[in-house]
């Protein structure tokens, strides 16, 4: 095989599982990730044994039981597809096992919302909790592992350096993306029309990505989201199009040079300060 096939196939391959990624909450029921609020939370099902139809206690208690180890699942499943597609962007070595022991790990911290409920076919549901930032017991804390330990790589050079106005310091940045139908991930990239990328995890922090994300999703530029993330003074830019599946937001390369030079002087991108209109 030609290197040029090979790395077409390594691309498809990136690329497919991060569409797995993406799609992964939409086509598996019960999985509903809540990027505005920061949490994902699963509904778990299950069924009693059946050893004790003619005990509705028991039987209940095995439902329950059952409907929360579905739940488990599926989260331990959601974070394992967000390690995977993470890992296949890194020279990242994946140990499955270590990722569903650590998987299994930070799912102790959900919770469960409300009682469970029961059904007249036997059946019980619950709806379980978890937060996919905010350090130690998140998502994210084995979301990104990958990255752990990979030196930050800097952020690239603008093409042209962009003055700003004296005094005018950023406090982050929003990328208006309405009308584009944006998909909300855990890892965005922001890209210029050129198809570089400006702002990746690969410029970040580990420990500040798994504390308060890469990017905060909001509805509005003036909503609190808005405000509480990106500041009282963001640089607000347009996104042209969105690439990788509607994942990744793409903006013309004269407000990426815009983005970058105003980063050398303010750093909002080194602290995340980034909001994305949806």
């Amino acid at each position: 095989m030609s290197f040029k096939k090979l790395a077409a196939c390594l691309t498809a391959a990136v690329m497919m599982l991060a569409t797995l990624a993406v799609t992964f909450a939409q086509e598996m029921d019960g999985v509903n990730p809540d990027f505005i609020r920061g949490v994902i939370q699963v509904t778990g099902e299950g069924v009693g044994k059946s050893a004790y139809k003619n005990n509705p206690g028991k039987y209940r208690l095995t439902a329950s039981k059952a409907a929360r180890m579905d739940a488990h699942a599926k989260l331990v499943e959601y974070i394992k597809v967000q390690v995977e597609t993470n890992a296949s962007m890194t020279d990242y070595e994946l140990d499955v096992y270590q990722v569903r022991t650590s998987a299994q790990g930070v799912i102790r911290n959900a919770r469960e919302i409300g009682s469970p409920q029961y059904f007249d076919d036997g059946t019980c549901k619950v709806i379980m909790e978890m937060p996919l930032f905010g350090g130690k017991g998140s998502v994210a804390e084995v979301a990104f592992l990958p990255f752990k330990d990979e030196p930050k790589v800097s952020f690239p050079q603008p093409s042209m350096t962009v003055s700003q106005p004296s005094g005018n310091n950023y406090t982050g940045l929003i990328v208006d993306c309405r009308g584009k139908n944006l998909n909300p991930v855990m890892s965005p990239v922001i890209k210029n029309s050129n198809g570089q990328a400006i702002y990746g995890h690969q410029n970040l922090n580990y420990d500040k990505i798994i504390v308060s994300g890469m990017a905060s999703y909001a509805s509005d530029i003036n909503d609190q989201i808005s405000r509480s993330r990106a500041g009282n003074n963001p640089l607000v830019v347009k996104a042209e199009s969105l690439s990788d599946i509607n994942a990744n937001p793409v903006v013309s390369v004269a407000d990426a040079d815009k983005i970058l030079s105003a980063n050398q002087h303010d750093k909002f991108l080194e602290n995340c300060a980034v909001v994305f209109i949806n």
